[in-house]
């Protein structure tokens, strides 16, 4: 299974690689010159693979300050956004 993230205008998709390889090895991972993309191989547990993966994009995304990133996992497109409390009702 492949996830792609595409990474916004604003962020750095070297930064993002770097990220994803210590996590899954330089093997699995790729990032395109030509397009801020980073291509991920999920291995042989996709759920567990997929998590390690989001996890590795929210860190990115509070690092970078960019605000979300899309995610594309198989042909379908998710929007992966920086965590935001809540307020709540008092």
């Amino acid at each position: 299974m492949e996830m792609r993230i595409v990474v916004p205008p604003a962020g750095n998709a070297r930064g993002l690689a770097e990220r994803l390889t210590a996590t899954f090895g330089p093997e699995r991972i790729s990032c395109g010159d030509s397009r801020e993309e980073v291509g991920v191989q999920i291995g042989e547990n996709p759920d567990r693979g997929v998590l390690l993966a989001m996890d590795a994009v929210e860190r990115w995304l509070d690092h970078s300050g960019c605000g979300s990133a899309e995610m594309w996992l198989g042909k379908n497109s998710y929007r992966l956004s920086r965590w935001a409390p809540v307020e709540t009702w008092q």
